[in-house]
C-alpha cells in the first residue's frame, strides 16, 4: 500500500502543475503571439496557443525528481539529457520549422546519448524470432526503433487529444509493467508521464485551448520508446515473472503502424516519407465526418483494443501477435469499415465533423 502511494502522489502532482501552468502559459502565448496558426496546409481555423509541452515536460520531472527514490541514477541521468535536447528541438520546431532532417539528427544524437547510459536493444526476446542481438547491430537497432517511434508518435500528433490519449493508455500500462517487475523509479516517471498528459488533456480535447507541439509529442514519444526498451530488457533479464513481449509491441503499435502506412502511400505517390500530407489514420477518420474528440476517442479505443487483445491471450507467440494485429488494423482501419462506423455514428450523433472542421497536417 505505501509503494501505490508513492505512485499516487507524484501521479497527482504531475497532473496538477501540468493543469496549473497551461494556463499561465496560454496567456503567455497571447501576449508573445505564438500561436498555431491556420494556413494552406493546416485546416484549424482559430489562432490556437501552442507548445503546451513546456507544461507537460515541467510537470512529469518537477514531480518525479521530488519524489522518486532514484536508485539508477546513471541510466536516468543520461535519459534527462537526451530528453532535454529533444525539449529544445522541439521548443526551436515549433517557433522556427527546424527542417526534418536536422530534428532526425538530434533525435540520433539523444538516442546515442541514452544507449550510452545503458538503454539498447540486446534481446528481441524471440520478436521476428530474433533473440541475443550482436554488439555490431546493438546501435543501429536501437537507433532506428527509437528515432522510428519518437517520429510516429510526433506524427500522430494531429487531432485534438489525440497524441495525450494515445500516450496516457501506453504510460500507465508502463507504468504497471514497471511496478509487477519492481523497477520504482520507472514506475514513478511512467506515472509521471501519465499524470502530465491527463492534465494536459484537461485543455487539449476539442475543442483544444492549446496545442502540445514538438515540445511536447517528440518528448514523449521518445520517452515511451525509452521505457519500451527498459521493459523489454527488463523482462529478459527475468524470466520467470517476464510479461509476453507482445504486450510492449501492444502498447506502440497503433503509432507504428500509422507511420508505416503513410510512409509507404508517400512512396508509392513517389514523395518524400517525411512530406506532410493527409494519409494518416486521423484523416481517414476525419475524412468521415467525425469531430476531433470522436477521433481522438476512437483511435484511443483502438490502441486499447491490441493491449486486451495480448492481455486476454497471453500464450499467444509475439509473432503471431503481430501478424494477427496487422491483419486486424488492415481489416479494420480502412474507409469501408470507418465508413460503416460513420454512418452509425452519424445517425446517432450526426456529422460531427461538418460542425466543427479543425484538420491538422502532419
Amino acid at each position: 500500500m505505501e509503494f501505490l502511494l508513492h505512485l499516487v502522489t507524484p501521479f497527482g502532482l504531475s497532473m496538477f502543475i501540468t493543469i496549473l501552468l497551461i494556463p499561465v502559459w496560454i496567456s503567455v502565448c497571447r501576449k508573445w503571439k505564438l500561436f498555431d496558426e491556420p494556413d494552406g496546409r493546416k485546416h484549424h481555423v482559430t489562432m490556437t496557443p501552442s507548445m503546451g509541452g513546456i507544461a507537460i515536460y515541467a510537470g512529469l520531472f518537477i514531480s518525479f525528481l521530488a519524489f522518486a527514490e532514484i536508485t539508477d541514477h546513471e541510466k536516468l541521468r543520461f535519459l534527462f539529457g537526451a530528453t532535454l535536447i529533444l525539449f529544445f528541438t522541439g521548443f526551436f520546431d515549433d517557433l522556427m520549422d527546424v527542417p526534418p532532417f536536422k530534428k532526425m539528427i538530434f533525435q540520433a544524437i539523444s538516442t546515442c546519448i541514452i544507449y550510452y547510459g545503458g538503454f539498447r536493444i540486446m534481446n528481441l526476446d524471440g520478436i521476428l524470432w530474433i533473440h541475443e542481438i550482436p554488439l555490431l547491430f546493438q546501435l543501429p537497432l536501437t537507433l532506428l526503433l527509437v528515432v522510428m517511434f519518437t517520429n510516429a508518435f510526433n506524427f500522430i500528433d494531429g487531432v485534438d487529444g489525440l497524441a495525450g490519449s494515445l500516450g496516457v493508455v501506453a504510460s500507465s500500462c508502463m507504468g504497471a509493467l514497471f511496478f509487477h517487475y519492481g523497477k520504482e523509479d520507472f514506475a514513478v516517471l511512467s506515472f509521471c508521464v501519465t499524470g502530465a498528459l491527463l492534465g494536459f488533456l484537461f485543455y487539449n480535447f476539442s475543442p483544444a485551448r492549446i496545442f502540445m507541439g514538438d515540445t511536447g509529442s517528440l518528448v514523449v514519444g521518445f520517452l515511451l520508446a525509452t521505457m519500451s526498451i527498459e521493459l523489454l530488457n527488463t523482462g529478459v533479464s527475468q524470466p520467470d515473472i517476464a510479461v509476453n513481449p507482445a504486450f510492449i509491441f501492444a502498447l506502440l503499435f497503433l503509432p507504428l503502424f500509422d507511420i508505416t502506412r503513410v510512409f509507404i502511400i508517400r512512396m508509392l505517390n513517389g514523395s518524400s516519407p517525411f512530406h506532410a500530407d493527409r494519409n494518416h489514420l486521423h484523416h481517414l477518420i476525419l475524412s468521415h465526418g467525425f469531430g476531433h474528440r470522436s477521433t481522438a476517442l476512437m483511435m484511443a479505443s483502438f490502441s486499447l483494443m491490441f493491449v486486451m487483445l495480448q492481455v486476454l491471450m497471453p500464450g499467444l507467440s509475439a509473432n503471431l501477435f503481430i501478424v494477427i494485429s496487422v491483419a486486424m488494423a488492415l481489416a479494420i482501419l480502412n474507409t469501408r469499415v470507418i465508413g460503416w462506423l460513420a454512418t452509425i455514428h452519424h445517425k446517432i450523433f450526426g456529422n460531427s465533423n461538418a460542425r466543427n472542421i479543425r484538420i491538422r497536417s502532419n
